[in-house]
C-alpha cells in the first residue's frame, strides 16, 4: 500500500523535551517482533526551523532495519 508523504504542521511555544513520534498510518499485518525486519517512511524536522532534514520519501525508498538490533 502506498501513502503520501505527510505535511508536518507545529504547535509553536517551546519544542519537546525528549523526541516524540506520531504514528500517522498503521499497517493491517501482524505486529513485527524484535529480530524481524521491518520497512517504514519518515520524516525528520527541526523544531527551532521547522526545515525538513530527512526523509524515506525524498530517496523513493522506506528505511528497512531489524527491530531489536
Amino acid at each position: 500500500m502506498s501513502i503520501d508523504k505527510p505535511e508536518i504542521d507545529f504547535p509553536g511555544g517551546e519544542p519537546p523535551a525528549d523526541l516524540e513520534i506520531k504514528e500517522i498510518w498503521e499497517g493491517d499485518g501482524p505486529v513485527a517482533q524484535a529480530g524481524q525486519t521491518v520497512s517504514v517512511h519518515y520524516v525528520g524536522v527541526a523544531f527551532s526551523t521547522g526545515e525538513e532534514f530527512d526523509a524515506s520519501w525524498n530517496r523513493g525508498t522506506p528505511l528497512q532495519f531489524q527491530l531489536g538490533a
